[in-house]
């Protein structure tokens, strides 16, 4: 017996494509940072997948998305070994040898300030805000921060700004305010496009100079008491005054 011959075609699709990357939270970032990724596929994964997150092309991180499943996450935390660079982010899967959008961002140095005030000063009187503004480099030593803007300011309204020198430090001159009272100086920096903003406090109570009268605080309903009797007393001598007359 004879056969004719035969032939089938089937066509197959072989998925290719771009993975999504989304970074959280947006950059600029600080080391110790915790940064999320979220990853999408071309399409539904058909058995597991292995993506890798890549930091200036060195593996940092890596995930699995299981099968029927379109995407997936992770985690990592920046290295303060980081700190001060441009650094470049993206994914890559086993699944479809596929490759991210690239995500980039600035890791800034972290940054403290000192502020030393003194405790009491007297009404309108000047007084000296000093203290020192550092950053912590890659290796995480902590040095100055010199030529940055400080700015020092009163909860009353007063205000000044210095530039750090050479070691870090700033100085500057406030004038107390005219009513005593308990206020808080500020000083802070602003941050830069390779170091993070700081912020440090520091308290100031503004006395009656020496040999001044006490402040009587009363309360509210005091207050009233006090216009009733001033009013009593008004009305008593005028009372006084058109019966001697």
């Amino acid at each position: 017996m004879s056969y004719a011959s035969a032939s089938a075609q089937a066509s197959i699709t072989v998925q290719s494509g771009q993975l999504t990357l989304t970074v959280t939270p947006s950059p600029p970032w600080t080391p110790g940072q915790t940064l999320s990724f979220t990853v999408g596929l071309p399409s539904v994964a058909w058995t597991t997948d292995n993506v890798t997150i890549y930091v200036n092309g060195t593996p940092v991180t890596s995930f699995q998305i299981a099968s029927g499943v379109g995407g997936g996450g992770g985690a990592w935390t920046i290295p303060q070994g980081y700190a001060g660079q441009q650094i470049s982010i993206y994914a890559q899967d086993s699944l479809f040898g596929a490759t991210s959008n690239t995500v980039t961002g600035t890791v800034l140095y972290p940054t403290k300030i000192t502020i030393s005030a003194p405790s009491t000063v007297y009404p309108n009187q000047p007084f000296t805000v000093s203290g020192t503004l550092q950053y912590q480099n890659a290796s995480g030593s902590w040095v100055a921060l010199a030529g940055a803007t400080v700015t020092v300011k009163g909860s009353w309204g007063g205000s000044a700004t210095a530039t750090t020198n050479s070691s870090g430090q700033y100085s500057v001159q406030l004038t107390a305010p005219s009513s005593p009272g308990t206020y808080t100086v500020t000083a802070s920096f602003a941050g830069s496009s390779s170091a993070a903003a700081a912020m440090g406090y520091s308290p100031l109570a503004v006395s009656p100079p020496p040999g001044a009268p006490p402040v009587v605080t009363l309360p509210e309903w005091a207050w009233g008491l006090v216009g009733l009797a001033v009013g009593l007393i008004a009305g008593g001598l005028i009372g006084y005054a058109v019966g001697k007359s």
